[in-house]
């Protein structure tokens, strides 16, 4: 039993590899449930406040992506494509019908790419503090291929963990940054095997969001948090031309891990989402 959430983990068996996935709530014909999809090196703990918050009104499935969490962590290549469609078998086999789909920073971006494969699978889409349709002029600039190189190397546990905590940033009460660190952040980030952290990061870089983000017409919302690195790695104004449904959002003095930090914001968003977008 996971001791932030209180609940077990479920396993499904795809090709002989176990992708697990945590339940909560129950399924309520007026409101669709929702999917939660971790990022790098995380897994369903990001989403803690989310999952008691939305089982009250609706079935919340919190997945780890294959390679993280309690997932199994074959040696293969981790592709944004293969945790996509690792997600759209999930949603068929769990019978998630036209679930709003949320993910969080690369989570998100598995979460646009799943939507644009199977335009059909869900009724609408979040994303959160994600890095998509990065910018031309940044996909070969040094800085960014620095991170997969020192994953990639004998230090990969000290460089997983150096950019954990900085992405976080530095807008809590230190005391509470590194209480969240050490309980939601650290442990998944600890826990994934090297091979996978470095496939994906490399493959995510070298990925091109556009053709799912021209293929989406659901109702889209991105929230955005105060980290430098995501603000320029992303372009918004790129998606807005692809998907002009999309609405922004911004939670208020808060780093990469806000559905923590500021998770009251982050709910309030999702629930004006759920109750205003998905019908826009």
């Amino acid at each position: 039993m996971d001791a932030n959430t209180g609940l077990k983990p479920s396993f499904l068996n795809r090709d002989g590899v176990r992708l697990a996935h945590f339940e909560a709530g129950q399924a309520n014909p007026r409101t669709p449930p929702l999917i939660l999809i971790n990022g790098w090196t995380g897994d369903h703990r990001i989403f803690t406040p989310q999952i008691d918050h939305f089982a009250q009104s609706r079935r919340v499935v919190a997945i780890n992506l294959r390679g993280h969490g309690a997932s199994d962590a074959p040696l293969q290549e981790y592709t944004i494509a293969g945790f996509a469609d690792d997600i759209a078998w999930q949603c068929t086999e769990l019978g998630l019908h036209r679930p709003v789909v949320v993910g969080h920073s690369l989570g998100g971006a598995i979460a646009l790419e799943l939507c644009g494969r199977y335009p059909e699978l869900a009724s609408g889409l979040v994303m959160i503090d994600s890095i998509v349709m990065p910018r031309k002029e940044l996909r070969h600039a040094a800085e960014i291929h620095q991170l997969p190189q020192g994953i990639g190397g004998p230090n990969y546990l000290a460089v997983s963990r150096a950019n954990a905590w900085e992405i976080g940033c530095d807008h809590d009460d230190p005391a509470r940054r590194k209480a969240i660190f050490d309980e939601y952040i650290l442990p998944p980030c600890e826990n994934t095997p090297q091979h996978v952290a470095f496939s994906a990061i490399k493959n995510a870089i070298d990925h091109h969001l556009e053709p799912a983000a021209d293929a989406c017409r659901i109702p889209m919302a991105y929230i955005s948090a105060d980290v430098p690195l995501v603000n320029m790695a992303r372009d918004l104004d790129r998606l807005k031309e692809l998907c002009p449904q999309l609405v922004v959002a911004k939670t208020m003095l808060a780093g990469h891990f806000n559905t923590i930090e500021v998770a009251d914001q982050v709910n309030a968003m999702i629930e004006r989402f759920l109750a205003v977008g998905l019908g826009g």
